[in-house]
């Protein structure tokens, strides 16, 4: 690796590592807080016991899939490709070990941080609604910063360690990102909603005691569950989009090192390393922008301030931050190009606009979720009916956000293409040399420009993941605050957190489904240019995928089925073992005398049992589906139709993910609405109905949906890692 590599490659590193020290005294503040009475300790003591047991099981089952994996990566990719199973260093399996390592520790992380800053969350309360805000909001912020850090550095570290310029042998580290994050967030996703509806159908409806009341034994299992799914299963995930999209823009961007690197022109060469390095660099020094507002998220007014409001400004302000830094990075690695900052500052105003629409559609005090309240009053059929509406509707705006930003960005950088920089230039002497195919350099700075729009989105990943881990620890203060009898005071104001975690919850999610969306495209081109290079031994043009051909049609249609297929079988999981769930809390109440009298308390040990081994059993099958079509596809059709069922996968994924995360936060927070006291308040016929709609949206917005996006980058990731063997192959049957 040249120096200059190395002197950049520095910068990443050092940033990371910062940001890392700063996430310990984060840490280190949160814990020298109360955790309240002793009543409220033993309930976060509970929470926590129980998610560490649950990580412990599901992490060896992982582990067992992950090596069967590790060895085939390594005994057909590393040793046997050339078919002569040569004995050799195996960076692809090493890179796919620390991928699947790294995102299971970014998920323990997050979920031990949440369990540490849930009670403390509740006493904070007691002192003002503003200081149970902060400490929420800094329990995310260590979650966000450690696992966008983690993810950097382990990029660069294995960049750095296997002293090459390709970042094609690092793919494999996003293949098992997404493979950890996969598992994580699907079983993570079947636990907590298994134990979610079976509390709130026997608990609310059958029983009719409050949520969260220490009488129902479902109740620990349901806290868990936040923390398995939202904290673990949502760390791992936002792991994988960061990992991935990352290696997607390094490997579009080592396409320009080449060129560069071969220059003879020296104006032209100096830029080789900025181009494949970007994504890093960008990725690293954008976390500055989300320290620098973290101050802004208080309330100035205890008793009327809106906690979403304040979070809204952090996110609007650090996003102007960091545009000024992409600029700032763009304008130091590349020159000031016009271009190029015009890229960033549409990527930047896709992820506010994904902000916008989430809320939209999510937050309680708007139309969309009202009007599920107001179906309530007619039953739950009304109610369903109406989410569902909600849902589908939710996806016009984020998608025509897609559309225009992956258009533009592309336009941006193709527009570029056309001028006699010297960067143009390098690229028109590597790959159009006799300048007979404009078009082709073109298409490579429109390549360029959707990469650096996607990097400018994905520079608000940590922001975003300290909205995500806030909304779990508040909804776990709220239930330390119910069981733990601090008063109605603190639970009052941690409940108006609360309502607002749902909606900070659903856009991580949006904004997941949003960046899978540009991802998708940067690994696809990332994808066809790897192909190109390997068949055509240099790249000579963009491979066309010609949906006339019957292989690619083939390829489409499943992948185009695969996240319904997934859905159903995700869904269903929740179903069975919800079943289970309403089974055991039932038992209790009917066998175990005095639960609603507070004379003996339910056996909770037994309903995290329950919802963890089923979560364990039913997460198998869909995760290994989507590893297993991927892999048939590529061989029994080849590379290209493979291409037509990545894009197949992507279309339907994103659409249908949008409509399962924000349909499923509409029903939640329409609920709310009533038990504020809408429609006759809790325990109202409009309650009883909104709380069934509330349970067919758990998991379509805790398991299914946002597993989907993990799902997107999966199959790319594996594409782009297997895409040696299915070249060898070719397809076994087109």
């Amino acid at each position: 690796m040249a120096d200059v590599d190395l002197a950049l490659l520095l910068i990443p590193i050092v940033v990371v590592i910062l940001s890392l020290g700063l996430a310990y005294y984060l840490r280190k503040q949160i814990l020298e807080k109360s955790r309240g009475s002793e009543k409220m300790i033993q309930v976060s003591d509970a929470i926590k016991t129980g998610s560490i047991a649950f990580l412990k099981t599901q992490y060896r089952i992982i582990f067992i899939f992950g090596t069967a994996l590790a060895l085939l990566i390594m005994i057909f990719l590393d040793f046997g490709l050339g078919g002569d199973f040569t004995l050799r260093f195996p960076t692809n399996a090493v890179a796919f070990i620390f991928g699947t390592a790294f995102s299971l520790i970014s998920g323990s992380v997050a979920m031990i941080m949440a369990a540490d800053t849930n009670a403390r969350t509740t006493q904070a309360a007691l002192e003002s609604k503003s200081s149970a805000l902060k400490t929420a909001y800094n329990g995310g912020m260590v979650m966000g910063l450690v696992v966008v850090s983690t993810s950097i550095l382990g990029i660069a570290v294995l960049y750095a360690m296997y002293n090459q310029e390709n970042p094609i042998s690092v793919i494999a580290f996003g293949f098992g990102a997404s493979f950890a994050a996969l598992f994580a967030q699907l079983g993570g996703g079947i636990f907590t909603k298994a134990a979610d509806v079976g509390a709130d159908l026997v608990g609310k409806i059958e029983a009719g005691i409050p949520e969260d009341d220490i009488r129902n034994p479902g109740v620990i299992a349901d806290n868990v569950g936040d923390a398995v799914g939202d904290c673990a299963g949502r760390g791992a995930d936002l792991f994988e989009s960061v990992t991935g999209e990352t290696i997607g823009g390094m490997i579009v961007g080592y396409t320009f090192y080449i060129a560069m690197q071969t220059s003879s022109n020296p104006e032209a060469a100096k830029f080789a390393s900025a181009f494949i390095l970007f994504p890093l660099i960008a990725n690293s020094i954008t976390i500055i922008g989300t320290i620098a507002t973290m101050g802004l998220v208080k309330l100035k007014d205890d008793q009327k301030g809106d906690p979403m409001q304040a979070m809204r400004n952090a996110f609007n302000v650090t996003a102007v931050v960091n545009f000024v830094l992409m600029a700032a990075i763009l304008t130091w690695l590349f020159g000031p190009i016009v271009q190029f900052l015009a890229a960033a500052a549409i990527g930047i105003a896709l992820a506010m606009l994904t902000l916008v629409a989430t809320e939209y559609y999510t937050s309680s005090k708007t139309r969309p979720v009202l009007s599920i309240a107001e179906a309530s009053k007619t039953g739950p059929a009304t109610n369903i009916i109406a989410g569902l509406s909600v849902g589908m509707e939710s996806t016009w705006l984020p998608v025509l956000g897609i559309v225009v930003a992956l258009v533009s960005t592309f336009l941006l950088g193709a527009d570029f293409g056309t001028t006699n920089h010297p960067i143009v230039q390098a690229m028109s002497a590597r790959y159009d040399p006799s300048g007979s195919n404009p078009a082709l350099i073109s298409t490579l700075f429109g390549i360029f420009g959707i990469t650096v729009g996607t990097m400018a989105m994905l520079s608000l990943t940590p922001i975003v993941l300290a909205l995500d881990g806030y909304g779990p620890i508040a909804d776990q203060a709220g239930g330390i605050a119910e069981m733990g009898e601090a008063g109605d005071q603190i639970r009052e104001r941690i409940d108006s957190l609360d309502a607002v975690g749902n909606t900070t919850k659903a856009l991580a999610k949006g904004y997941g489904m949003t960046s899978a969306g540009l991802a998708a495209l940067l690994l696809f081109q990332a994808y066809l240019e790897d192909y190109e290079n390997r068949v055509a031994g240099g790249l000579k043009s963009i491979p066309e995928v010609n949906l006339a051909s019957p292989g690619v049609l083939a390829g489409l249609f499943i992948g185009a089925l695969l996240p319904f297929l997934f859905s159903s079988m995700s869904m269903g999981a929740v179903g069975r073992a919800a079943n289970k769930m309403v089974t055991e809390i039932r038992r209790q109440f009917k066998e175990i005398p005095g639960i609603m009298e507070y004379e003996n308390p339910p056996d909770y040990e037994a309903c995290i049992n329950v919802s963890t081994r089923a979560a364990l059993k039913e997460m198998r099958a869909p995760a290994l589906l989507v590893v297993l079509l991927t892999v048939v596809v590529g061989f029994a059709f080849g590379p290209i139709p493979l291409a037509g069922y990545l894009v197949g996968a992507t279309a339907s994924g994103i659409l249908l993910g949008l409509t399962l995360n924000n349909g499923g936060g509409a029903w939640d927070n329409a609920k709310k609405t009533i038990e504020a006291g809408l429609y006759g308040g809790k325990g109202s016929e409009a309650h009883h109905a909104a709380v069934v709609g509330d349970t067919v949206g758990d998991p379509a917005k805790d398991t299914s949906g946002p597993s989907i996006h993990v799902l997107i980058k999966l199959i790319n990731t594996i594409a782009l890692t297997l895409l040696p063997l299915f070249i060898v192959v070719d397809g076994l049957f087109i």
